[in-house]
């Protein structure tokens, strides 16, 4: 059994504190459409450019990263923790990944009386991790068939949203066509295509120099050059929650999240090497040599991304159904409720009632 528990060991919980502390050292993934040549053809390739930002989480809750009302929306609707500001990137750093629903939850570790504190104990470990990793892999299904549904959504009508991305014209995209785009690109990257720049353009925030400064302290919630999650290091930002585009007049731009969190930042730092394969329906996950001291990684996990199948196997509507089924409502929620909306200790459907949509878990 792979001992993911064992690797979080490396974050020490008596300084967990420290997360929060305005000089702790992040990342965030920016996202912007890829420069096009003097003849105005679309270059081959990625259609973006992506840039990580490392930066300490007090500059992130600066006024320079001020999240759009898109985000801040959505975000709240979904019940994720942040701490300051809500209207600021650095208040949802680090990223808690899914969240399970708060009615959920109180379900889950409803008030015991005095002599039931053990079995309230039992439940919640029993139940509260498995049911995240089920939340998961429903979110990294239903991102998947979103990238989907906006390719083929802005292919319709002559092409005429897919030229607006491809030209760089992202102002005039709805968002949830363009956060679909976004995400389809990051998941074309190759292993081998690095970031196209760095904020700072040098590694100093990854290994500092200072001889009274820790390195693993000053770090320890960055994916590192020398990691092997840094080839998938977009894909793993997209993931946590920590990849933005920006939209808006110079000097009034706002960030937009690309997509919720679904892994936490420390499951993408300590635990986690994403790759994706294009080639296969059910993603898989490896285990990696580990050893008690050591910091690597857990597990290596490839992501499936198939070409789309074609409307006789898989009705685009039903892609679409999949991607914007809501977790609590409709026809196809996650949580299991009474009439009345009462949570049970129970889950629906955690993968798709559809075929050739690609599952993925990273549990």
């Amino acid at each position: 059994m792979r001992q993911s528990v064992k690797l979080c060991a490396s974050l020490d919980p008596l300084k967990t504190r420290d997360w929060y502390r305005d000089d702790s050292l992040y990342q965030i993934l920016l996202v912007t459409p890829r420069a096009q040549n003097n003849s105005h053809q679309v270059p081959p390739g990625p259609h973006i450019e992506t840039t990580i930002v490392t930066k300490t989480r007090g500059e992130f809750s600066s006024s320079e990263y001020q999240l759009d009302y898109s985000s801040v929306r959505k975000l709240k609707k979904l019940e994720y923790p942040r701490v300051g500001d809500p209207e600021k990137i650095g208040s949802y750093l680090p990223s808690p990944g899914s969240v399970l629903a708060n009615g959920f939850v109180q379900a889950l570790a409803a008030e015991q009386s005095s002599d039931e504190n053990d079995y309230a104990s039992v439940e919640l470990n029993n139940f509260y991790s498995p049911i995240r990793n089920l939340l998961q892999t429903r979110q990294m299904s239903q991102l998947i068939a979103k990238t989907w549904d906006a390719y083929l959504e802005a292919n319709k009508d002559h092409r005429y949203i897919w030229n607006q991305f491809t030209n760089g014209q992202w102002n005039n995209i709805q968002f949830d066509l363009l956060d679909g785009l976004v995400a389809r690109e990051i998941f074309l990257i190759t292993p081998n295509y690095p970031p196209d720049h760095l904020i700072p353009d040098n590694l100093d925030p990854y290994y500092p120099l200072k001889p009274k400064q820790d390195p693993d302290e000053a770090s320890r919630l960055l994916i590192l050059p020398s990691s092997l999650a840094w080839q998938g290091i977009a894909l793993s930002l997209l993931l946590a929650g920590q990849a933005y585009y920006k939209l808006g007049e110079p000097g009034q731009e706002q960030y937009h999240q690309i997509y919720p969190p679904i892994l936490s930042t420390g499951e993408i730092v300590t635990e986690y090497s994403l790759e994706v394969s294009w080639n296969i329906f059910q993603g898989n996950v490896r285990e990696m040599s580990t050893s008690p001291t050591s910091n690597s990684l857990a597990a290596r996990v490839v992501f499936p991304y198939p070409p789309i199948p074609s409307e006789l196997n898989l009705p685009a509507q039903h892609i679409k159904t999949w991607a914007y089924a809501s977790d609590k409502d409709g026809d196809i929620p996650f949580y299991d409720q009474t009439d009345d909306g009462k949570y049970l200790v129970n889950v629906l459907y955690y993968t798709p009632p559809y075929p050739y949509i690609p599952l993925s878990s990273c549990s």
